[in-house]
């Protein structure tokens, strides 16, 4: 049995099982259904994966630089994407995405053509990117936000009747972000490469969310204690005192 996690450690029954997601994904309002594979698929934060625009994706890896603003739904809103959460202005981190994840993205752009966004960024320098999920109906705000996408994401948990016995949704949008760590680490990928993944400020938040969650570590412990320090079996010696040797019967 393992040992209880620490009190911040994420619990298993947060993390949504790959139907859950798949339901998830097919209930999400079409606008947003590629959130929810940025978010499932690459790791990325709803604020990141809500800033996502033409150029994250570079062959097949996803450049995540900046993460949405709390105000980008003001008009009055000028630096409408930050930089990422623990980092600096002009600071970004590498994902590796899957093929299926680019291909998602892929199908995004066909359907939903990104809309050119000027803001002005940390260092008070005017940026123009081309955003995915900027609102495409009057009256809806410039950006959304990681407070307006929760509205997106419990009505889809409603419809995919992934709720709790309140009829409250069981899920929220950082049970995504622990689906890939989990899925991941339970691969036998290294903490420390899902940490950087994951953007943590050091890998000891990695490890106290996570790490219980590393089967190979759990099963090694046992094998190594066992042999360490678990009990000798006693050999049982034939009578060798009483059989004849090469050189005459004993004594």
């Amino acid at each position: 049995m393992k040992n209880a996690p620490a009190s911040h450690a994420v619990d298993e029954d947060e993390i949504p099982t790959l139907p859950e997601v798949r339901l998830l994904h097919e209930h999400m309002s079409p606008q947003y259904k590629l959130t929810v594979w940025l978010q499932a698929g690459a790791g990325l934060r709803v604020s990141e994966a809500l800033a996502f625009h033409a150029g994250c994706l570079r062959d097949d890896v996803i450049r995540v630089r900046w993460q949405i603003s709390s105000k980008a739904h003001r008009e009055d809103c000028k630096t409408r994407l930050v930089p990422l959460k623990h980092r600096e202005e002009g600071e970004y981190r590498d994902v590796p995405a899957a093929p299926f994840v680019c291909e998602e993205i892929d199908a995004h752009v066909e359907q939903w053509e990104p809309i050119p966004l000027t803001f002005r960024n940390a260092a008070g320098k005017t940026r123009q990117v081309e955003v995915y999920f900027a609102p495409r109906e009057r009256g809806k705000g410039i950006m959304p936000t990681a407070n307006t996408y929760s509205y997106h994401f419990r009505k889809a948990c409603k419809a995919a009747g992934l709720v709790d016995a309140e009829g409250k949704p069981k899920y929220h949008p950082h049970s995504l972000r622990h689906f890939f760590a989990s899925t991941a680490l339970a691969a036998g990928i290294p903490i420390h490469e899902v940490s950087r993944w994951l953007g943590h400020k050091s890998i000891k938040t990695t490890v106290d969310i996570y790490g219980h969650l590393v089967p190979e570590a759990w099963d090694r412990c046992r094998a190594i204690m066992q042999k360490a320090m678990g009990p000798v079996p006693v050999e049982v010696q034939s009578d060798a005192s009483e059989e004849p040797s090469e050189y005459g019967p004993a004594a």
